[in-house]
């Protein structure tokens, strides 16, 4: 595949991506206020620490797709197809054996977990022991989905995979619409129905893969290359770790909080990390649309162009991200109120710091998949275990000796920057990534060209009181500030003329279609 080629992929994946996340983002932001009144705060915030420990037990999900798509994309790049099939059947088996290892071992945890950490109201305890069954039949669909979607990410077949994504959305919101028609145990019914909606989500995206992908076919002799299962073990191992960190580090906070505060503080915190999620989409569907193209260059070792993807990934995700968020950041208390009404206490608070720790976060995005797609993760997993899970320990004495849940979270942005630096090193190492260019092109210019609008802005709307009018203004000047001094300050001339190239192509084609 030619560089042009490979470049008009990745916009057309990126396009198709995002508007998958624009629906979806709609009907996640939708039933946010209707998931909270139909359960109310304390359920919801039950839900939303039950479903939080049983994401950070099943931590693996989004680094096992990594990995497998990893193992894919290079083997896709060296055009090996038997080596190939024996990827994708060892990472089903791989998947299943690490699906019922975390069951067993969640199960194991339960009952320490509910005596010993979690502070769960007495009346709730029934339903909270039987949602956190659901949930772990939940986590473990979840897990045999992730070969699946590697699968289907490293054949950059995404088409298929937002409209998968936009049919679980969709049964998800009709579930949400349907639950004020019980009237008892909905908090049960509705972890029992997404467990019922991921299976079926699976079953579909199983099929796909049977039909679409005839050469990669379900064999038993794939599992008697034992190398290559030990080298997939391995990776996926320290790479699941690492994103266990990151994961430990985010709910490990909530159960902390939970300890010291109690649930409805949690009904806040899951509120912010709802609309954190829902913006990191955006800023997902880079990856997702360079990801497979900078794990075929390590297979085809074509270092230059690594280097590119690096820098590109991480620039236009950090460009993504504060485009949408700058406006969001400022209006967040009218924003709040508008959409959820009587919010808990500290989730304008939460939410905006929440923001911030994603920025810093995302600006080693492109480090973090050019370390993957070396394979050498382990010493890199090692350090950055250390720096995030050092977090946790920071809440817990924090809270201890009086601090507020607000300079915890504070405290967890100022190590997610020390955890930037550990990245950049290891990169540097492994692959060979430019360590003051990575800083000086695609990192700092943005965060400091967002940070100087976001204060020309506030400062232009402070005078006027918060208002829909006011959150027009704000979203209007945002834009017209943004936009042009992204173009003309981050883009490089290359990007420029390209970004102009496609411009003029899609112009074209609209006036051909008008006339």
């Amino acid at each position: 595949m030619s560089t042009m080629q490979a470049n008009n992929r990745i916009i057309y994946n990126t396009i198709v991506l995002y508007a998958k996340i624009v629906i979806c983002m709609a009907i996640s932001l939708y039933t946010v206020p209707l998931i909270l009144k139909a359960l109310g705060q304390s359920d919801y915030g039950l839900f939303s620490l039950i479903g939080g420990i049983i994401a950070m037990l099943a931590f693996m999900n989004g680094a096992m797709t990594v990995s497998t798509q990893r193992y894919m994309s290079v083997t896709i790049g060296e055009r090996n197809n038997v080596k190939l099939v024996q990827v994708y059947n060892l990472s089903i088996g791989l998947h299943v054996a690490i699906g019922i290892v975390v069951v067993l071992l969640c199960e194991a945890l339960m009952p320490l977990l509910f005596r010993f950490v979690l502070n769960i109201l007495p009346e709730q305890q029934h339903d909270a022991h039987l949602l956190f069954h659901t949930m772990i039949a939940t986590m473990f669909l979840q897990i045999v989905i992730v070969p699946f979607d590697a699968t289907i990410n490293a054949y950059e077949d995404l088409t298929f995979f937002s409209v998968a994504g936009v049919i679980e959305a969709v049964l998800k919101l009709i579930l949400v619409l349907a639950l004020p028609c019980f009237s008892h145990n909905r908090l049960v019914i509705y972890a029992a129905a997404i467990t019922a909606i991921t299976l079926l989500i699976l079953i579909i995206k199983y099929a796909y893969c049977a039909v679409r992908y005839k050469n990669l076919r379900l064999s038993l002799a794939a599992y008697g290359n034992r190398s290559l299962l030990a080298e997939m073990a391995s990776f996926t191992g320290w790479n699941t770790l690492s994103s266990f960190a990151l994961m430990a580090r985010n709910q490990g906070i909530a159960i902390i909080f939970n300890h010291f505060l109690g649930t409805v503080i949690n009904a806040a915190y899951g509120i912010a990390t709802q609309v954190n999620g829902v913006l990191g989409y955006f800023s997902e569907t880079i990856k997702k649309g360079i990801n497979p193209q900078l794990m075929e260059s390590e297979g085809l070792k074509e270092h230059q162009r690594l280097v590119s993807l690096t820098f590109a990934m991480t620039k236009y995700s950090l460009l993504i991200l504060c485009f949408i968020t700058l406006p969001l950041y400022i209006e967040m208390p009218y924003i709040i109120s508008l959409w959820i009404g009587d919010a808990p206490a500290y989730t304008v608070e939460f939410t905006r710091i929440i923001l911030i720790l994603s920025l810093l976060t995302l600006a080693s995005t492109g480090l973090m998949s050019a370390v993957q797609s070396s394979g050498k993760v382990k010493w890199y997993t090692i350090a950055i275990c250390a720096v995030l899970l050092s977090t946790i320990a920071f809440a817990y004495v924090g809270l201890h000796f009086g601090l507020s849940p607000v300079t915890i979270l504070y405290i967890a942005c100022a190590i997610e920057v020390v955890a930037f630096f550990v990245r950049l090193w290891f990169a540097r190492k492994l692959n060979g990534i430019p360590a003051w260019d990575y800083v000086r092109k695609p990192v700092l210019p943005v965060l400091l060209l967002a940070a100087a609008v976001g204060l020309v802005v506030s400062g232009c709307v402070r005078l006027a009181e918060p208002s829909f009018l006011r959150l027009i203004i704000t979203g209007l000047l945002s834009v017209a500030l943004f936009l042009p001094l992204s173009y003309f300050i981050i883009l490089t001339k290359d990007e420029q003329a390209y970004f102009r190239k496609i411009v003029g192509s899609i112009t074209k084609r609209w006036k051909a279609a008008s006339s």
